[in-house]
């Protein structure tokens, strides 16, 4: 387009300076052709030129195709990864259910255990604990140890009936002695033996007859031994009545009790039947049932404190685990 001075109008795209048109011919190949060859006045200003790029568009597939297989090795990497997760999830449940069924296979076996203990403890009670712990009453055997034990330290014969038959301290003390230890007695003397209180005994020493002794704390251990801890018997002479059964000086001044020696032979015109015939324990107590028959000889009579029937002999256990004698009762006349 040109005006009427034919001078050239510059035309402009925005962003782009075209050089004015040129009247010369232009070489259709191509090449220069005299000054017709298109020429710029200045090169193409594109401002920002790098925005009019073209290989954007193929950094942009480029990039799309690698996030596509960066994705793509993603999902493989979370595919792997959930896979080994869920083999580690089973493998660990397996763990789970093996430990517990170990566990319950122990819990199993440590009740079969204790349950197969407390039985054999029942039976082990029961056949050989010979004491009931229970409110109702067992038969003991007769001839159980404990049985024969705690009968043996209450059996009297005829002589030891006629000198004493009833339960009191004079008794106590005879049955406390017969049970100190052989060991505890030793020769002595008759120094400060007085017949004064154990007569018919006398003390004399010679070459048939040496007094044996003892120290009184031996007898008052066996008193409290046989009839319980809290038993507090004052020393004093052994004697049963006045008969020639005892014969033990209690002699303060030595501390000892000393032997003595009985002359009399008197004749014995009674005698006894005597048999245990039932044992039997509650809790913590043991009863003893003997029966006795006592005789008289022919036209005498029997004294009354010779009863004959059946005798309950009652035994307790104390705090000192010792079966202490508690009572002797007749029951049957």
């Amino acid at each position: 387009m040109t005006d009427e001075s034919n001078n050239v109008v510059e035309q402009t795209i925005p962003g782009v300076r075209v050089a004015p048109p040129s009247s010369n011919p232009v070489d259709a190949t191509g090449g220069d052709v005299g000054a017709a060859n298109i020429s710029m006045q200045q090169p193409v200003s594109v401002q920002n030129v790098s925005t009019l790029s073209i290989p954007t568009t193929e950094k942009k597939e480029e990039k799309l195709v690698n996030n596509e297989v960066s994705a793509q090795g993603a999902d493989d990497s979370i595919q792997e990864k959930e896979n080994v997760t869920t083999v580690k999830k089973q493998k660990k449940n397996k763990g789970v259910k093996f430990l517990l069924f170990v566990i319950v296979l122990l819990i199993g076996a440590l009740f079969f255990f204790w349950k197969y203990h407390q039985q054999q403890m029942n039976f082990m009670k029961e056949k050989c604990t010979p004491v009931s712990t229970s409110s109702d009453a067992k038969k003991l055997d007769l001839n159980s140890t404990i049985v024969r034990d705690l009968y043996s330290k209450v059996y009297t014969n005829i002589k030891e009936d006629l000198g004493q038959s009833e339960l009191n301290d004079e008794l106590k003390l005879y049955l406390a002695y017969r049970q100190i230890p052989t060991g505890s007695f030793y020769d002595s003397n008759c120094n400060l033996f007085t017949i004064a209180g154990i007569e018919p005994f006398v003390c004399e020493e010679s070459a048939s007859f040496t007094p044996k002794a003892f120290k009184k704390d031996v007898l008052q251990l066996e008193v409290k031994k046989l009839f319980g801890e809290d038993t507090n018997i004052p020393d004093q002479n052994i004697q049963l009545g006045n008969s020639c059964v005892g014969g033990y000086k209690y002699i303060e001044e030595r501390g000892e009790y000393v032997q003595g020696l009985c002359k009399t032979n008197a004749a014995n015109m009674y005698s006894v039947s005597k048999k245990l015939i039932e044992a039997t324990s509650r809790e913590s107590i043991i009863v003893l049932k003997e029966r006795v028959k006592y005789y008289g000889s022919e036209g005498v009579s029997l004294p009354e404190r010779l009863a004959s029937g059946v005798y309950e002999y009652t035994f307790k256990l104390d705090v000192n685990y010792n079966y202490v004698y508690v009572s002797k009762t007749l029951v049957v006349e």
